[in-house]
């Protein structure tokens, strides 16, 4: 009986972690998904590789500030804000299907590392895409 019970303890807690967190170990996003709906910023797959974001701001406070703005405005919900990195959820607006976009400030490059990922199905119709491009124009 306690081997069930640890079994299913230890299936409930491994089957509950997500593909979109940041490895803490260094910093860098977990890889996307083998499906279409994922584009990263860090990891050059040919598939999902997406060119990181640019900012000429100096300080860390007003380029999180303005990107914080810049998701609000396309109808992200910021979900955690440390400083240098920033996760928010976006949903589409009929079927109200979550993506979850992460972004990594490095103040050193001047670069935001990216992640936008779909959470269900297999294909967004580029939508992660579409918003990351929109989030660059609009820094």
């Amino acid at each position: 009986m306690k081997k069930i019970f640890l079994f299913t303890i230890c299936f409930i807690i491994f089957s509950c972690t997500s593909a979109n967190t940041i490895k803490e170990e260094n910093m860098n996003f977990s890889s996307c998904p083998n499906t279409p709906n994922c584009v990263i910023s860090n990891i050059e797959d040919k598939d999902h590789y997406i060119e990181a974001l640019s900012f000429k701001e100096e300080n860390l406070e007003a380029i999180n500030k303005k990107l914080v703005g810049v998701i609000k405005s396309l109808g992200g919900d910021v979900v955690e804000n440390t400083g240098d990195y920033i996760k928010a959820n976006f949903y589409s607006k009929f079927f109200k299907f979550e993506d979850i976009a992460q972004f990594r400030i490095d103040m050193k490059e001047g670069k935001i590392y990216v992640k936008s990922a779909a959470q269900t199905g297999w294909y967004d119709f580029g939508v992660n895409r579409k918003r990351i491009e929109q989030i660059r124009k609009e820094l």
